[in-house]
């Protein structure tokens, strides 16, 4: 008896199919991941294909983790030749091994956001950009993060725009220079992980030893793919073309970080032959909330059509209820949540779900209030607290002792009294030499003018690092942990929030025993990369007891029992107005179609009639127009006025037979009042908003505003307001 024969009819045809290309549109709830582990099972129990021979790659540690256990419990330890990570993970692996062909060696670090800003920051002051204060770091790194996604290199960048205008001369420098200091650190960000990896597998050997070891490919999330990790993927796949991927269309929410929904969109035009299976019964939620989902998303021109079904019981209305403030919105989803509470419900299975993380505080001070247990999910993260990213960069400078960031952070933590100017003159010797700042303090008997109690100071902190650097083949994580603990005093020099923060070092201990228990024999430098991999939800526990609060797209891939959607209001949730391109809008409803399949048994949506924006309160917001996108019927209205108006509109709109379908996705509460004016401007603008142009200076940029005298265009530099007289001179 085959093993497929524990899968539906639908779920069997995809994993059945080995050979060549397949796509499985799998619908939320449908059983993926129970599709895709029976299918590599398949493979290798009963077609006898190697599992040293399979790839599979998902895009959080979870999903990761969930697929290889799941593995492990149909083939048993076979599971343990199998590849199972994220796209990043398997970057790190590729990079481990082949890095000096690129020239990193191979105890590089990983950067994560918060070291780019730091990074980027310093360089400004150091380029003494004029108006420097002005620039935002954090903006930068995400403009260079795209580059790098998009594979525009430093070296490519002079191509893309424009040197001689000031403002792209600035980002062109900042960018050189912080490709310079990641390089002279032996550190790659995020970025680098997936554009070197790509730069590896251009090498003909070990594009032709990946190809050999994975002749078997499967992606998960596959419609959360950007440009670089799909070439990566189809670089792989070339040679034998036996690629699955699987994903949904209707749950692409991750356009903000790169994700290009065309990748799945396009699969069978990049393989004219492929297999393609929809898995559309849906094992999770119940009719109504099936239904209602099918019924917003249908909306969408970029859908292929799916239409989840059950077999389930029909369940209770969607809930929907406008509250007059976000005071009253969050009353009422605490009092609901109470009285489940009461009723013997646990508050594990319930999750409150925004569209933004700042929604949480009015919701946690109810929370509190009200004594009832939560977490939020996707705020600050562990690895990200001071204490904890003091510690870490001990353990990342004694890895890699050529980290001149890392050595930044911690040379004065704790108090070393090693000043600014002492620092300037050991950054001259470090340039001079062309060494690491580490090994610059080895002369610092060589500077004029520092007192002799610094000097032992930068000795004592070189002799620490160094002693721990030369045992590390010798020591466990832990024993490196408790020599760093012991030997700088770092406990000993906490003085706010003293009793949180020790704690929080306690838990990383535990982290580290658990790493150690979990892989026997890992090195610090595996540790490192692992931690740096880790995703906002990764440490999620099942069991405890608490409420879960999170942004609807940390919510993905996860269910509850109970979910609460808040803040379902135009401008909010859709985030977007009047000018907003359809592709935009589209993603949005993708958004919610998320939020609302992430429900099993009861799903309640919350909108306000005041809402604080700036500072200022905004009297006239309207409910949000995929509200009025459902199927009107699953919806209970808990306060009246909304569903009053709802029916009033209705009744406004005549129906004929050329514009019903028009009609049918008529929104409401997207009527503004336009001047006449407007309208002819968008009537003959040959612009529109989301129009991609090429500039005669500025290079590359995509349109935001379409006005009656000007369009706003988003270049590589920055926003540009360009004049609609000119714009037929100087675009393309």
């Amino acid at each position: 008896m085959s093993i497929l024969n524990q899968l539906n009819n639908e779920q069997r045809k995809a994993a059945e199919k080995v050979e060549g290309p397949v796509l499985i549109l799998a619908g939320a709830g449908s059983g993926k991941t129970r599709t895709v582990t029976y299918r590599i099972a398949y493979m290798i129990k009963e077609l006898g294909i190697s599992p040293l021979n399979i790839m599979a790659l998902t895009f959080t540690n979870k999903a990761a983790r969930e697929m290889k256990e799941r593995a492990e419990s149909l083939i048993g330890s076979e599971a343990n030749n199998l590849v199972v990570s994220t796209f990043h993970s398997f970057s790190v692996r590729l990079l481990k091994t082949y890095s000096d062909r690129i020239g990193y060696g191979r105890n590089f670090n990983i950067y994560d956001t918060d070291d780019q800003k730091s990074i980027i920051n310093k360089i400004i002051k150091e380029l003494e950009i004029s108006n420097g204060d002005k620039l935002s770091p954090s903006s930068l790194a995400n403009r260079i993060s795209k580059l790098k996604e998009q594979s525009i290199e430093i070296n490519q960048l002079e191509n893309e725009i424009d040197m001689r205008i000031s403002a792209n001369k600035i980002f062109y420098d900042i960018y050189k220079r912080y490709d310079e200091v990641l390089k002279a650190n032996n550190a790659m960000d995020f970025s680098d992980l997936l554009l070197n990896a790509k730069k590896i597998l251009m090498d003909p050997y070990v594009l032709n030893k990946v190809q050999e070891r994975y002749r078997y490919v499967v992606v998960d999330e596959y419609q959360d793919t950007n440009d670089i990790q799909y070439e990566i993927v189809s670089m792989i796949a070339s040679k034998y073309k036996n690629i699955c991927v699987v994903g949904d269309e209707d749950q692409s929410i991750y356009a903000f970080r790169g994700a290009n929904i065309n990748n799945i969109l396009n699969f069978e035009r990049d393989y004219r032959d492929a297999f393609v299976a929809k898995l559309e019964r849906n094992y999770r939620s119940t009719k109504t909330i099936l239904d209602t989902a099918n019924e917003l998303i249908r909306n969408n021109k970029s859908s292929k059509g799916k239409k989840l079904w059950t077999d389930g019981e029909k369940g209770e209305k969607i809930k929907v209820f406008n509250a007059k403030t976000v005071y009253d919105e969050a009353e009422f989803i605490v009092n609901e949540i109470k009285m489940k509470g009461k009723s013997g419900k646990d508050y594990k299975n319930m999750a409150i779900l925004y569209r933004t993380n700042s929604q949480s505080r009015v919701l946690e001070e109810k929370l509190l209030a009200s004594n009832i247990p939560y977490r939020i999910y996707g705020g600050m993260q562990f690895f990200q607290r001071k204490e904890i990213k003091d510690i870490l960069a001990y353990l990342n400078l004694i890895n890699n002792t050529d980290d001149n960031h890392n050595f930044y952070r911690i040379i004065n933590v704790p108090r070393r009294s090693i000043g600014d100017k002492t620092l300037e003159k050991l950054a001259e010797i470090a340039q001079e030499r062309k060494i690491s700042m580490l090994e610059s303090l080895k002369y610092i008997d060589e500077i004029q003018g520092i007192r002799a109690a610094v000097k032992e100071s930068a000795k004592n902190f070189h002799k620490l690092i160094m002693e721990i650097y030369e045992n590390t083949d010798q020591l466990t994580i832990k024993d490196i942990f408790d020599e760093v603990l012991s030997k700088t005093g770092y406990i000993n020099s906490i003085e706010e929030n003293r009793e949180d923060r020790i704690k929080n070092i306690e838990e990383l201990l535990n982290s580290i025993t658990e790493a150690e228990k979990q892989n026997p024999g890992i090195s610090l430098s595996e540790y490192l990369d692992m931690i740096s991999l880790t995703t906002s939800t990764d440490d999620m526990e099942e069991n405890e007891n608490y409420i879960k609060l999170m942004t609807v797209h940390s919510s993905k891939g996860l269910e509850f029992d109970y979910v609460f959607i808040a803040g379902m209001e135009d401008g909010l949730f859709p985030s977007c107005n009047f000018e907003t391109p359809e592709e935009e809008i589209e993603e949005e409803r993708r958004l919610c179609y998320v939020a609302i399949t992430r429900a099993k048994k009861e799903l309640y949506i919350s909108h306000v009639s005041e809402r604080m924006v700036w500072g200022q309160m905004n009297y006239m917001i309207r409910p949000s127009r995929f509200i009025y996108e459902m199927k009107q019927d699953n919806l209970d209205y808990l306060s009246k006025k909304f569903e009053n108006f709802s029916k009033k509109m209705e009744n406004k709109i005549v129906v004929n037979k050329e514009t019903k379908k028009k009609i049918e996705n008529f929104n409401p509460f997207s009527l503004k009042s336009v001047r006449p004016s407007e309208l002819k401007n968008k009537e003959k603008s040959k612009y529109k908003v989301g129009d991609v142009v090429t500039h005669v200076k500025f290079g590359k940029g995509r349109i935001k505003k379409v006005e009656e005298k000007s369009l706003l265009i988003d270049f590589v530099a920055g926003e540009k307001k360009i004049a609609t007289v000119l714009a037929e001179k100087l675009l393309t």
